[in-house]
């Protein structure tokens, strides 16, 4: 599954700025009018990423079928993951989106066998019982709440920098 990943990666990478198809769908999306004025049909350029949007989505999805159990709720189960990696990748841009989805992806495998909670880290300071009798946060092992780092990265990522680890600063 990563490695198809990766494949699909690299192809549109270089598909998008190695090639004269990739100069005119990049001139088109930043510049639609230049793109027009130099005889390229804008809303065909649009339809073919659409469509090669929807082939890639559709390839992603017969791969995604063959590991996880395909159901109709599978947006929603996944939807929702690939919203916060392109959030903390930055809108638009590949390779934050690429960098966020191996980084969210390792610490939250990571986080699901760490056994600690807050309170293991403050027992080296003797401060286990006080944080033990507060309870909540402090009590709480790691891989109990690992599916909620995503977001806690998504919303320290925002605060931090807005337009997402490679996004473009508006």
């Amino acid at each position: 599954m990563g490695s198809v990943a990766v494949v699909m990666f690299l192809l549109v990478y270089l598909l998008l700025t190695r090639t004269r198809v990739g100069i005119v769908v990049r001139s088109a999306i930043y510049k639609p009018r230049m793109a027009e004025a130099l005889g390229h049909n804008v809303p065909l350029v649009f339809m073919g990423v659409f469509g090669v949007g929807a082939a890639l989505a559709g390839l992603a999805g017969a791969v995604a079928g063959a590991f996880y159990t395909t159901n109709p709720n599978m947006a929603l189960e996944l939807g929702v993951m690939v919203f916060v990696v392109v959030v903390v990748g930055g809108l638009g841009s590949m390779g934050g989106a690429m960098a966020a989805s191996l980084l969210i992806g390792v610490i939250t495998s990571l986080s699901v066998g760490v056994d600690y909670s807050p309170a293991d880290i403050l027992a080296w300071f003797g401060a286990r019982a006080w944080a033990e009798q507060v309870g909540g946060l402090l009590t709480l092992k790691l891989s109990s709440i690992s599916a909620t780092i995503p977001f806690a990265l998504m919303l320290l990522i925002l605060m931090m920098r807005p337009s997402g680890l490679m996004g473009e600063k508006s």
